[in-house]
């Protein structure tokens, strides 16, 4: 039976029997008592079973005329056996018939249709949507689709089955076959399957297993796809792909040396293959709302070269530090911290900003470790204003490194309401939160100073905890 709506108001509310006023992201009742507000303003269904009994007796008929002569048919003689074609219509319908691509497909456009942003799977990329088109073309995408459908109930319930682990296996296989065949090796459905494989063993991982990163493999594919210019890869569907494994394996650079793109990905000619998309992972939305100028690709792409090579790029980290980073910091907490902005924001587009500003504080947080390491001299510039932070504050290197650790922590905090999809980024936000915390100890600070660094990286380690407990593969410090 089609679904009878119910009411709009959120979780917390509806489990209280309290009246919700439905604001976003967060409704006033939720905000004053700090609880996570859950579907607020959401339509929700609730469903009703609807079955027929073999002997169920039909609704009376009293109101209706007494048949007719007319009417009245003459009974079929009664015979031994009943004819065929009554078997027929009484017998139970068999299943429609289809085979393994229809049933991965369907799988998996019904782990699409979960409307709840916290286990909403295009996190991870709009071309999440054009995958069941692209099923039967490559083995590869095929199996790692069926291996994402197949474990993606364990990222709610944290049950893991035999099913789950098979086919995760079945994938790599499949993946290993692709990559060993010429005609398969340098397609974008292969680069596609290694990133769901990549995001299959996040969730169904073990924290002591072993799993190596696959960022040094796409990186080898997406140059080997620049090289030859393949026509394949001129779509729209592979400029998505594109784009968001860039952003990751660009991020996953900074610290992983071995990491060499080429510069042709992000050229700005039309021999580029990562061109424009509809809704570039992480970067630029259409509107230019949430215009990100440090996380465009090139600027992304210089930034790591510099962190690579801290000591011959001072010029350029110091002007990115109080350039692009400053502006893009300003923007984002703006449009976080705002009441009318955030007021009319839907859950996704919130979620997907809370991302964007904890990426630009890693980046500048990076930044700002070259910059206390390798230009101690850089103190005539440090005086810096973000948005609400005064000059004060912002009055040295150190200061702003506490700074960006608090906002870390505080942004963290918010995000725990969209675990643990929508706010899958924040461990990596934290690791760095910690490492600074850590490298910054030193023997000269006083007590003050030292009381307040153990403090947050206190705080920093229980929000850790919290967030490795969605994916138990992140609990070994991945």
């Amino acid at each position: 039976m089609p679904g009878v709506p119910t009411s709009r108001g959120c979780d917390a509310c509806r489990q209280q029997k309290k009246k919700c006023d439905q604001l976003k992201p967060l409704c006033s009742r939720c905000a004053r008592l700090h609880i996570p507000c859950i579907g607020s303003g959401q339509r929700r269904y609730k469903f009703l079973g609807h079955t027929t009994a073999p002997n169920q007796r039909l609704p009376s008929s009293s109101s209706k005329q007494p048949p007719t002569s007319k009417d009245v048919q003459p009974s079929p003689p009664l015979t031994a056996t009943p004819p065929k074609m009554q078997l027929l219509l009484t017998s139970i319908p068999t299943a429609l018939p289809s085979n393994k691509t229809t049933l991965d497909a369907t799988r998996f456009v019904s782990a699409l249709q979960v409307t709840d942003v916290r286990f909403d799977l295009r996190i991870y990329g709009p071309f999440f949507v054009e995958l069941p088109r692209r099923l039967g073309r490559n083995s590869a995408l095929d199996a790692s689709v069926r291996a994402l459908s197949v474990s993606f109930p364990a990222v709610q319930t944290h049950r893991y089955t035999t099913d789950m682990y098979k086919a995760y296996g079945e994938a790599l296989g499949c993946l290993r076959a692709a990559l060993g065949d010429a005609a398969t090796a340098g397609s974008v459905e292969t680069l596609c399957a290694v990133y769901l494989i990549v995001i299959c063993q996040s969730w169904i991982g073990r924290g002591g297993d072993f799993f190596p990163s696959h960022g040094e493999a796409i990186a080898h594919m997406l140059n080997a796809a620049a090289a030859t210019k393949n026509t394949d890869w001129q779509d729209e569907f592979a400029a998505e792909v594109t784009n968001t494994l860039l952003v990751i394996v660009l991020l996953e650079s900074f610290s992983n040396h071995r990491i060499n793109l080429n510069p042709i990905l992000w050229a700005s000619d039309s021999q580029s293959i990562a061109r424009p998309s509809r809704e570039p992972y992480l970067t630029n939305s259409p509107t230019g709302t949430d215009d990100v100028e440090c996380l465009r690709i090139p600027v992304l792409a210089s930034i790591s070269s510099y962190v690579r090579d801290v000591g011959g790029n001072m010029a350029g980290i110091r002007s990115t530090y109080y350039g692009p980073l400053q502006r893009d910091l300003a923007r984002m907490k703006f449009l976080l911290s705002d009441p009318v902005a955030c007021r009319d924001t839907p859950r996704h587009v919130h979620a997907r900003r809370q991302t964007r500003y904890g990426t630009v504080l890693l980046l500048w947080l990076m930044a700002n470790w070259a910059l206390s390491v390798y230009d101690r001299d850089d103190t005539a510039n440090t005086a810096t204003t973000v948005g609400d932070v005064d000059a004060g504050r912002g009055a040295d290197l150190e200061n702003e490194a506490s700074y960006l650790v608090d906002e870390i922590i505080h942004l963290a905090e918010g995000a725990s309401v969209y675990r643990p999809l929508a706010a899958s980024a924040m461990p990596g936000f934290l690791m760095a939160a910690r490492t600074m915390l850590i490298m910054k100890h030193h023997s000269g600070e006083d007590d003050e100073t030292r009381r307040g660094r153990m403090n947050r990286l206190v705080k920093v380690e229980e929000l850790l905890v919290l967030y490795r407990g969605d994916f138990p593969a992140a609990a070994a410090g991945k």
